[in-house]
């Protein structure tokens, strides 16, 4: 009984001690800092990048037609577990919504950003279990005429009071895929300083 009784005292401290969850408010997150990449760190590099890309003039084409995007590789070159795709999906929904862009899903450089069903659609041309009126003709993919791809690096450096600096740098640049020609680059740069102790992955 005394051994029981313990116990439920022990997990009853135990549970006062733990973090409640909470939802974050991300249009006022008052959280801390962490060393590692979060999601804040993705929509400053992303802003910061879109904000050069509009300045530069290169979207406004001046015949009321809109260019295709695709996305290609971008590497991730950290410590850290991070799908690319938060960054670039952040960056091509809001080219989207501003009428910047169209972005193909039938070319991409990961299996990811491609749409299966646009083969899957294709392969059933001359089944006679479908109607081939409502299938996809041949002639009708849009080729991309531009693709998005690029780079995070980390690097961390050991200052002379023990601490440690870690620097990430959000590399994005677009291709024009006809020329070959790079069209546009933006390197957003996001340094933070913690104690060196700190883990970042």
């Amino acid at each position: 009984m005394k051994q029981c009784l313990f116990g439920m005292i022990l997990a009853a401290l135990a549970a006062g001690c733990t973090t409640p969850t909470t939802r974050v408010d991300l249009r006022n997150d008052l959280g801390p800092q962490v060393a590692g990449l979060d999601y804040r760190d993705v929509q400053q590099a992303a802003r910061e990048s879109l904000q050069s890309l509009y300045k530069s003039g290169k979207l406004e084409r001046g015949d009321n037609q809109m260019y295709v995007m695709t996305v290609g590789k971008v590497k991730n070159d950290t410590m850290q577990r991070f799908d690319t795709d938060i960054l670039t999906s952040y960056i091509t929904e809001e080219l989207m919504n501003d009428n910047k862009v169209t972005v193909t899903s039938a070319m991409a450089a990961s299996a990811d950003n491609r749409d299966e069903m646009i083969q899957a659609v294709r392969s059933v041309r001359g089944n006679g279990e479908f109607n081939q009126n409502t299938v996809a003709k041949t002639g009708q993919l849009v080729a991309p005429t531009h693709s998005v791809y690029g780079k995070i690096i980390q690097r961390e450096i050991r200052m002379d009071n023990g601490d440690k600096q870690i620097e990430y740098y959000f590399q994005l640049r677009i291709v024009e895929l006809a020329t070959g020609l790079q069209w546009w680059q933006k390197q957003v740069p996001i340094v933070k300083r913690t104690d060196g102790r700190t883990p970042t992955w």
